[in-house]
């Protein structure tokens, strides 16, 4: 059952950091009269009650345990597969070095598989974004409570790869957050084709909130605006290629590359 001490904290967040749209979606009244399921359910489709202690929110602080890279194979015609199950301190690094292992000079399309990939630290899926976007060109805007904007563009210098390699990004619909970011910029800045499934349309920014050592709210505190200028959180990615089934997602993605 509830504390009184977990809805005030509740009840606080929300008042000074939550975001939406429809800032008439959470009156201050309904705020004071609320149980804490009743807040949390009149929020966005991201935010959420967890009835975990913080410390197994690993993932979501970005601690998760590395291995966030799980397959690397050459396919047909030298095109390269990498696979990213997550985006977390090290996958950049491990980016590369899976690059440098499958040999970037010599492979003559690469794809990219974030499909079931929830996200993860967005700093990480913008390294990764280094190999192959420019460090001058905006990736991401991130849109906070009352319009406070900050805009993020590639710091890191990595080993670009040539531009007029063919990239192809295979998504799905658990495809999510900073996996959505990337597949949309790859499509913006280097024409990646995208294949698979609509994505789950996660463009929020989230924090994680202690309540007691039970309860932990997970709040959307503002949202990410893609590089066109568009928002994740209605439509997320639409695939070039909407195909079903992982063994054909994955066979149209070296058709493509191959030209078969």
């Amino acid at each position: 059952m509830e504390s009184a001490v977990e809805l005030e904290k509740a009840v606080r967040a929300v008042r000074e950091s939550y975001y939406t749209e429809d800032r008439e979606a959470v009156t201050m009244e309904a705020l004071g009269n609320a149980s804490l399921e009743g807040l949390v359910s009149s929020l966005d489709k991201d935010s959420m009650l967890v009835d975990r202690e913080p410390s197994s929110l690993d993932f979501v602080r970005g601690l998760r345990e590395e291995g966030s890279i799980t397959e690397t194979r050459l396919l047909e015609k030298n095109s390269a597969y990498i696979k990213i199950n997550f985006f977390g301190r090290r996958t950049a690094v491990d980016f590369g070095n899976a690059l440098n292992h499958l040999g970037d000079g010599k492979v003559s399309g690469l794809i990219i598989d974030l499909r079931d990939n929830p996200g993860g630290v967005l700093q990480s899926a913008l390294d990764v974004l280094g190999y192959f976007v420019p460090g001058d060109r905006l990736l991401i805007t991130e849109v906070h409570k009352n319009g406070r904007k900050q805009y993020f563009s590639q710091d890191k210098t990595q080993p670009a790869l040539t531009n007029d390699l063919p990239i192809v990004v295979l998504i799905n619909a658990s495809t999510a957050s900073s996996a959505e970011i990337v597949a949309a910029t790859l499509r913006h800045y280097r024409g990646a084709v995208i294949v698979g499934q609509r994505s789950y349309a996660k463009g929020t920014i989230q924090e994680v909130i202690p309540l007691s050592e039970k309860k932990t709210l997970v709040l959307t505190t503002g949202e990410y605006i893609l590089v066109d200028g568009s928002s994740l959180r209605d439509t997320g990615i639409v695939p070039d290629h909407l195909v079903e089934g992982k063994e054909r997602q994955l066979e149209t993605a070296v058709s493509i590359l191959t030209g078969r």
